[in-house]
């Protein structure tokens, strides 16, 4: 089986990107998304971790990864994995369900298994079929998903707040040339005391971490249009092919086929 990631965009609920998965190897890179990730798996299966929870995922499964959840995921013995997943904002979810955001924000923290739920990941699919025309079926599915859902919430950690300020650094200014040495400076910190306790508390190095918030930043500026060149130089990397090997790394598709998909939605957009 030949890999093939495929990101579509569509205007319903206010708009949402749609990825379909089918790879025989692929590996995720440890990463979190700012919007509730929600996927129902056809074939193969996977290894996947949840901040310190590792599973595995099968056919007839469906998971839900809260906001900012960090996760990562590999193909499994050699099956590949096949899934389609949609990336909603809990104020989309709110809106279409009419639970409270607080309630769904509630609902969706951590990570959510359902295993062998073969009924509601087909329903899912189907659901996403017609969404922007039909986008009530996407909702009665969101309501049964949420439903009494318990979700394997990330056990908390004690964060120093000179960790913390090396953090919000990073996230403020993310395309900044900064080292690590300048980093511990910056902390009153050893590098390596550092390195250890920010992977301690974030689950990501320092430099994973600025990578990721990189790579995040830059789907926002080519979902808003920019350039993919303008897009990796706005956020700091080297250049466009840096860019574009963490974002693979990341979104599993290029950032030349997702610009494509947000470009078509735009212009889907005008027309109507």
């Amino acid at each position: 089986m030949a890999n093939k990631v495929l990101i579509s965009h569509t205007n319903a609920l206010g708009g949402f990107d749609i990825l379909e998965s089918q790879v025989h190897d692929f590996e995720y890179a440890a990463h979190r998304h700012s919007e509730v990730v929600i996927a129902a798996y056809v074939a193969g299966g996977k290894i996947a971790t949840c901040g310190k929870h590792q599973f595995s995922v099968n056919a007839g499964d469906v998971l839900i990864i809260g906001p900012e959840t960090l996760h990562k995921a590999t193909t499994h013995e050699g099956r590949g994995w096949r899934y389609q997943s949609v990336y909603l904002k809990p104020e989309q979810i709110s809106a279409s369900t009419g639970l409270s955001l607080c309630e769904v924000e509630r609902r969706v923290d951590g990570h959510r298994l359902f295993r062998r739920a073969t009924d509601l990941s087909v329903k899912f699919r189907q659901a996403l079929e017609d969404v922007e025309h039909q986008p009530l079926a996407l909702a009665e599915i969101l309501t049964d998903l949420l439903a009494n859902s318990k979700v394997v919430q990330v056990k908390s950690v004690s964060i120093s707040a000179a960790i913390k300020s090396v953090h919000d650094q990073l996230m403020d200014d993310p395309a900044s040339k900064t080292t690590l040495i300048e980093l511990a400076e910056f902390a009153s910190l050893s590098p390596e005391y550092l390195s250890r306790q920010f992977k301690a508390a974030y689950g990501l190095s320092p430099f994973q971490f600025l990578t990721s918030a990189r790579t995040r930043l830059a789907k926002d500026r080519i979902t808003s249009g920019s350039s993919l060149s303008e897009a990796a130089y706005e956020v700091g990397f080297a250049d466009q092919s840096h860019l574009s090997r963490w974002f693979k790394r990341i979104y599993g598709v290029s950032p030349g086929v997702f610009a494509k998909s947000q470009m078509r939605s735009r212009l889907t957009g005008i027309q109507q």
